[in-house]
């Protein structure tokens, strides 16, 4: 853990966690390098790996209806990504290409469960932890939203924004 411990006491998976579970998961995560402008996770696939960020940057991308991609995030060191899938199997919501070479640990499903089933303290703090990332995207995703809805020119939207909220926040079905 020495060699991380810097870079791993910025990622919420890591800060509530002692020492012991930290070296727990650190057993059991792979280590690697990517080069820069390599797509570390691609939109619409579907693999269960928790990425974090040791050093360098990327940047989450999503594909837009014209064939671009539009940035939504930079991801600096300690930050987590794929945790969507990780704990849903279901295809990448967006893609992840790293800015700079990025060094990053990877844990994948199968080593998290191992995990779990000793009991440890360190898998439920991973969800719990993620459970927190999650929460606090979805409430930044709302902030934004809200503002962009009720500039003057996204005044069509707002009811399908109203809508959508409505639908999101009570019975799930769309």
């Amino acid at each position: 853990m020495a060699a991380f411990e810097s870079e791993l006491a910025r990622c919420p998976i890591f800060q509530q966690m002692s020492a012991d579970e930290c070296q727990e998961v650190l057993n059991l995560v792979e280590h690697e390098t990517y080069p820069a402008g390599e797509i570390i996770l691609r939109e619409g696939r579907s693999v269960q790996i928790l990425w974090i960020i040791v050093h360098g940057r990327c940047e989450v991308l999503k594909a837009t209806n014209d064939g671009t991609e539009q940035q939504l995030a930079i991801l600096d060191p300690g930050a987590v990504f794929g945790e969507m899938s990780f704990f849903h199997p279901a295809p990448h919501s967006a893609s992840v290409r790293s800015l700079s070479k990025v060094e990053v640990l990877r844990l994948t499903r199968e080593n998290y469960n191992a995990l779990e089933q000793t009991g440890s303290k360190a898998a439920h703090k991973i969800a719990a932890s993620t459970a927190i990332v999650l929460a606090e995207r979805l409430r930044q995703m709302d902030k934004w939203v809200c503002e962009f809805v009720e500039r003057p020119e996204s005044v069509n939207h707002r009811e399908e924004w109203r809508e959508f909220r409505s639908k999101l926040y009570s019975d799930w079905q769309f």
